[in-house]
């Protein structure tokens, strides 16, 4: 009955371990502005046009492009509801496993 639970642990033991890391697919910096106008035409409380992305750390990759978009949710309590047309904005987006990514508003200047 031992053999059979350590053989049984060797087996198991390293799904629960590789279960701790996950895969981080895409960690990047994102920089928009806020466009009242395109909120409006588009039937939206905010829209934020991205205009640059970059690697937030040095091992993950960031490949947005038009081949690997990115969906930008804005809840209704992310802090940037209220922003100004013409405001930068500055976003974290990760995603792990090639799942759906999280988004983590980290500055907004008001200009």
């Amino acid at each position: 009955m031992k053999i059979i639970a350590k053989s049984l642990a060797l087996v198991v033991l390293p799904l629960f371990t590789a279960g701790a890391w996950a895969d981080v697919t895409q960690d990047c910096i994102l920089e928009g502005t806020v466009d009242k106008r395109k909120a409006e035409q588009t039937g939206r409380d905010v829209y934020v046009a991205f205009h640059s992305a970059k690697e937030a750390s040095r091992d993950a990759n960031c490949n947005i492009g038009r081949r690997n978009r990115v969906e930008f949710k804005q809840s209704k309590d992310s802090g940037i509801e209220d922003a100004p047309h013409g405001a930068t904005v500055k976003y974290r987006y990760t995603e792990e496993n090639n799942d759906k990514g999280q988004w983590k508003l980290l500055d907004v200047s008001k200009w």
